[in-house]
């Protein structure tokens, strides 16, 4: 494939994942896709490792159980070769508080014959908790941590 053609694949499944069209996600994913977006499991439990298609298109409906999805926008994508890099902007309202979230992240896809073979995705999850939970996470100061240890 062509960087042009991968262009064009990347961009239509971005297209899809905005208008949160399953079936079309499911036909840009090969079969043994693998799939890894980094960040806390325990509050987000679409975050983790996912292989195969069948694996990833549940973590795209634990997202949709989890998150409304408002705007999603590609702010950048890049390719070379069969890779490509996006900077992607999700707006969602975290149903389990209402509370409407904004933030940036950054996916890194594998393409093979226009479908996705590998993708790492990578979030400020740190920020996502805090605007899921509405506040800013309790965390001890840095000092402290420095002289416990």
């Amino acid at each position: 494939m062509s960087e042009t053609s991968i262009r064009r694949a990347v961009a239509a499944f971005y297209q899809a994942c905005a208008a949160r069209d399953v079936e079309r996600i499911a036909a840009m994913l090969d079969d043994d896709v693998d799939w890894l977006v980094q960040g806390p499991v325990d509050v987000f439990s679409f975050f983790g490792q996912r292989r195969g298609k069948a694996a990833v298109l549940d973590g795209f409906r634990e997202f949709a159980r989890q998150l409304e999805v408002t705007g999603l926008g590609l702010e950048a994508l890049l390719v070379d070769g069969d890779r490509a890099a996006a900077l992607i902007r999700l707006t969602a309202i975290v149903r389990a508080t209402g509370r409407v979230m904004s933030v940036r992240g950054s996916q890194f896809s594998r393409l093979r014959d226009g479908k996705i073979v590998e993708m790492r995705g990578v979030a400020d999850s740190f920020d996502m908790v805090e605007q899921a939970i509405g506040r800013p996470l309790d965390l001890p100061n840095p000092e402290e941590l420095v002289s416990a240890a």
